[in-house]
C-alpha cells in the first residue's frame, strides 16, 4: 500500500474533440465546451447532474482525491478504461472508504505520479494497465487513500463543530456530530483538512461497514460512450495538427527499397510530407507515411504511392511451412523441460498391458483486432514532446518516445483517452512512434491513423501452437502418467529471452495451466519447443492460455471418454484434493442443471480453469459448460453457464460483464479467428475475411459469481481458456468427431 502523496503533475487526463458524433444528443452536459483555438481541460465523467465536468477551485487532497467547495469529489484513476469497468470499479472502493456521496463523485484518469506506478505481472515498476491485475493490485491501495481522506476530513471537520473528533462520524460526504444532529460537508472543511498530518495507518473498515462495495453500481463510463462525449484516439483535436495515413511492407520482415513517384505525389494539393520511417523495434526502413491535411487526401496520396519493396527474411515464410515446422517441433528429441513430477517417462514407454491416450492440437496465429485501430497524435517541439491517444503504457511510452528524440521521459508528456479497445495491443508504442516521426518532419503536431488493413497485417500478434498430449490410465481411468508437448513460436523467445533463459529455455506462456497443472497427475512431464519464426508477438489477451487449455482440457474430456465417465465426473474426481476449485465446478454444473437431460438434439461440453495471474499475482477458478445444437449442419450455440470465484465481488455487474464479454471475444477465436501467411505477408486484411463473432451467433450466458473472502482476483481474461474445449466437447457429443484445430468449424 502507498501512502497519500500531495505533489503535482502537468499532465492532463485526456482531450475533447469538439461536436464529436453529432447525431448524438445528450440531454446533460457532461463535458465543459473548449474556447475555441484551445485543448479542453481534463475530461471528467461524472455521476451527478450538478457537475458541468469544469473543477471549481478543487482542492488536492492526495493523488488520487480532489474536492470542490460544493462537496463534488473527484477521484483519480490511473489505469486505463477499455472495457473492463475500471473507472468505476477502483472509484467504489475508493469512495465506499471515504464516505463519498457516490451520487456526488465525478472520475478522471491521472498520471505521471510514483503512486499511480505497479509492479503488476513482473513487469519494472512503470504505469501501465495490464495482467488483469488493476483490481488486484489496487483494490487496497484505493482502500487506504480512501481511509486516509476520511480521517483527515473528519478531524477538520470535528474542528469546526467544536468538538472531539471520536465523537463525530461520517456519511455520504459529510462529517456528523450524532449528539446534537450537526453536520458540515466535506467541500466546506477541505482547506483545513489539508493542512493536517496524514495518518499512515488509519482506521480501515471491516467488510460489514461497506456500502458500496459489493453492490452493482452503474458503470461511470457509460454515459459518455452512450451520448457520444467520450473521448477516443479518433476524435482527438487539436489546434494546427495536421494527419497522416501509414502504409508498410506487406512482409513482417520486409523494407522498403524506393518510391518511384515521390516527388509527384509530394506536388499533390493538401500533401505536406511524405515520411520513410520504421516500425518499432526494427530500424528497417518498411513505413511510408504521407502527412496531409485530411485523413482523405493522406489516404488517397499513399493509395497513389509506387514503392517497390523487398520481402527481407520471411519471404518464404507461408502457414504450411509453419504449420510443418510446428508439428516436427512436436517430434524433437531435444525440448526444454518445464515440469517433471514421479517417473512420467518409465510408466508412458513401459511394458505391460495399458490404456494409453494420446492426440494432437493445433492453434492459429491470431491478431488483436481492436474495434478502433491504433492511432495517436504527437506533437514534436524543440526539447519536449507531446502526446495524446489511447495508450495502454504510459511510463514505457514516455520512455520510447524520449528515447527516439534523446529527451529524458520527464520532458515527454503523454494524455490518454478512451482506449476504444486493446487486449494488450495498445501499450506498445509503435504507432505514436509513427506519428512523433511525422510530427518532427513537419514541425506541427500530426495525428496518424493506421487503417484497419494495415493494422491487421502489421501488428504484434499471439502465436500459433501445436500440443502433443499423451496419457496411461490407471485405476479407474484416472491419468497415470501424462506428457505434454508444446511446440510453436515462443512468445518470451521474442520478448522475454533473458527470463526464459533463466528458467532453462522454456517459456511459461506457452504452458499455462498445464505446467502448473491443478489435476492431480502422479507422474508428468511438460515441456516445450521453440520455434523461430520471424513474425512480431506481443501479449493478448488470456495470452498462451487461449491455447494451451484449449489443448489441456479438450485432452481430459478425451480420458473422461476413454475412462467411460462423465465429464463433470471425471474432473470432480480430478480436483477432489481442490476446495476452492470443486465448489466452483460443482456451482457451474448445478446452475446449468448438468445431471438432467439437455433436450432434444441439444448437447453439453464442460471446461475448468484456474487463471494464475502472471508472477503468481492471483488465481481466478472458472468453470464453462456450453450447450449447443446442430441445425442443417451448422452448430448453433444456444447456452454459455459460467461459475466463476473471483475472490471479493467489488462490483459484481463488472465481473458478470467480463465474463459475457470474455466469452464473445472467446467465440470469436473459437470459430472465426486465423492469420494465415504467405511470402511472408499477412492474407487476411479486415473484418470481411477476419471476421468477428456476430450478435445473432452469441449464445445466451448466465454467470454464477462465487462468494469468496480471498481478496479481489483478476477476471478480464479468465474464460478465455475454457471456452473453445468446452464447444469442442459439446460438438463431439453431437457429430462423435473430435475437433483438435482452432478455428473450429461452424458447418459439421
Amino acid at each position: 500500500m502507498t501512502p497519500l502523496q500531495r505533489n503535482d503533475s502537468n499532465e492532463s487526463s485526456d482531450v475533447k474533440s469538439p461536436q464529436r458524433r453529432r447525431l448524438l444528443k445528450s440531454a446533460v452536459a457532461l463535458l465543459a465546451i473548449p474556447a475555441a483555438g484551445s485543448l479542453a481541460i481534463p475530461v471528467v465523467y461524472s455521476l451527478s447532474e450538478k457537475h458541468s465536468g469544469t473543477p471549481a477551485a478543487e482542492v488536492e487532497v492526495s493523488d488520487w482525491i480532489w474536492i470542490e467547495p460544493s462537496g463534488h469529489t473527484i477521484i483519480g484513476v490511473s489505469q486505463c478504461e477499455f472495457g473492463q469497468g475500471i473507472y468505476t470499479g477502483l472509484p467504489q472502493v475508493l469512495a465506499d472508504e471515504m464516505d463519498a456521496d457516490w451520487e456526488n463523485i465525478s472520475v478522471k484518469f491521472v498520471t505521471a505520479r510514483d503512486a499511480y506506478r505497479n509492479d503488476a505481472g513482473d513487469e519494472p515498476l512503470q504505469q501501465y494497465t495490464g495482467a488483469s491485475m488493476s483490481m488486484t493490485y489496487f483494490f487496497e491501495r484505493m482502500r487506504l487513500a480512501g481511509a486516509q481522506a476520511r480521517d483527515v476530513l473528519l478531524r477538520a471537520g470535528a474542528q469546526r463543530l467544536g468538538v472531539r473528533s471520536s465523537q463525530c462520524t461520517t456519511r455520504t460526504g459529510r462529517v456528523i456530530h450524532p449528539a446534537t444532529g450537526r453536520s458540515i460537508g466535506y467541500g466546506e472543511v477541505v482547506a483545513d483538512a489539508i493542512k493536517l498530518r496524514i495518518n499512515p495507518h488509519p482506521r480501515m473498515k471491516v467488510p460489514s461497514e461497506h456500502s458500496l462495495i459489493g453492490k452493482n453500481l452503474r458503470r461511470v463510463d457509460t454515459p459518455p460512450k452512450v451520448d457520444g462525449s467520450a473521448v477516443f484516439g479518433m476524435d482527438v483535436e487539436v489546434p494546427g495538427m495536421l494527419i497522416g495515413a501509414v502504409r508498410m511492407a506487406p512482409s513482417v520482415t520486409g523494407s522498403i527499397v524506393r518510391i518511384r513517384n515521390e516527388a509527384e505525389i509530394r506536388k499533390r494539393e493538401g500533401v505536406k510530407a511524405i515520411v520513410v520511417t520504421s516500425l518499432w523495434p526494427v530500424p528497417t526502413r518498411n513505413t511510408v507515411i504521407v502527412v496531409a491535411n485530411s485523413y482523405w487526401t493522406a489516404k488517397q496520396a499513399l493509395d497513389a504511392l509506387d514503392i517497390e519493396f523487398d520481402a527481407g527474411a520471411a519471404r518464404n515464410t507461408s502457414s504450411d511451412l509453419i504449420r510443418k515446422q510446428f508439428v516436427e517441433g512436436l517430434d524433437s528429441k531435444d525440448a526444454p523441460v518445464a515440469r517433471r513430477i514421479g517417473n512420467p517417462e518409465e510408466i508412458l514407454n513401459g511394458p505391460g498391458k495399458r490404456v494409453v491416450v494420446s492426440a494432437d492440437y493445433h492453434t492459429p496465429y491470431v491478431a488483436h483486432a481492436t474495434m478502433e485501430p491504433v492511432v495517436a497524435t504527437v506533437d514534436v517541439r524543440e526539447g519536449e514532446i507531446e502526446a495524446w491517444g489511447p495508450f495502454q503504457g504510459q511510463d514505457f511510452l514516455r520512455g520510447e518516445l524520449g528515447k527516439a528524440f534523446g529527451l529524458p521521459p520527464d520532458k515527454v508528456t503523454v494524455h490518454t483517452v478512451y482506449l476504444g479497445g486493446s487486449f494488450g495491443r495498445k501499450y506498445l508504442p509503435d504507432f505514436a512512434l509513427h506519428a512523433a516521426a511525422a510530427s518532427k518532419a513537419v514541425g506541427k503536431p500530426v495525428k496518424v491513423i493506421r487503417s484497419r488493413e494495415d493494422d491487421t497485417r502489421h501488428s504484434y500478434y499471439r502465436p500459433g501452437a501445436a500440443g502433443r498430449f499423451r496419457a496411461v490410465l490407471g485405476d479407474g481411468g484416472m491419468p497415470l502418467a501424462l506428457h505434454a508437448r508444446i511446440s510453436g513460436q515462443s512468445l518470451y523467445g521474442v520478448i522475454k529471452q533473458d527470463k526464459m533463459a533463466a528458467v532453462g529455455g522454456w517459456d511459461e506462456t506457452m504452458v499455462e495451466s498445464i505446467y502448473d497443472l491443478i489435476y492431480r497427475v502422479p507422474h508428468l512431464l511438460v515441456d516445450a519447443v521453440d520455434v523461430k519464426q520471424p513474425i512480431p508477438l506481443s501479449f493478448l489477451r488470456s495470452v498462451g492460455s487461449t491455447s494451451s487449455v484449449f489443448f489441456l482440457e479438450s485432452f481430459v474430456s478425451e480420458l473422461a471418454h476413454a475412462a467411460g465417465a462423465d465429464d463433470y465426473q471425471y474432473r470432480r474426481k480430478l480436483l477432489a484434493e481442490q476446495p476452492l476449485a470443486l465448489r466452483v465446478l460443482d456451482a457451474t454444473a448445478k446452475a446449468a442443471q448438468w445431471e438432467r437431460e439437455a433436450g432434444p438434439g441439444v448437447f453439453r461440453g464442460m471446461a475448468f480453469n484456474v487463471y494464475t495471474g502472471r508472477g503468481e499475482g492471483f488465481q481466478t477458478y472458472v468453470a464453462l459448460v456450453i450447450e449447443l445444437e446442430v441445425v442443417q449442419g451448422r452448430v448453433k450455440l444456444k447456452r454459455a453457464v459460467c461459475g466463476v470465484d473471483a475472490g471479493r465481488a467489488v462490483n459484481p455487474g463488472l465481473i458478470k460483464a467480463n465474463m459475457e464479454g470474455g466469452i464473445g471475444f472467446a467465440l470469436t477465436n473459437t470459430f472465426k479467428s486465423e492469420l494465415t501467411f504467405d511470402k511472408g505477408a499477412i492474407r487476411q486484411s479486415s473484418f470481411h475475411d477476419y471476421p468477428l463473432l456476430q450478435l445473432a451467433e452469441m449464445p445466451n450466458v448466465e454467470v454464477t459469481i462465487l462468494e469468496s473472502d480471498r481478496p479481489p482476483q483478476g477476471c478480464g481474461e479468465v474464460v478465455l481458456g475454457p471456452t473453445a474445449p468446452a464447444v469442442a466437447s459439446a460438438m463431439f457429443h453431437a457429430t462423435g468427431t473430435r475437433f483438435r484445430s482452432m478455428p473450429l468449424p461452424q458447418s459439421v
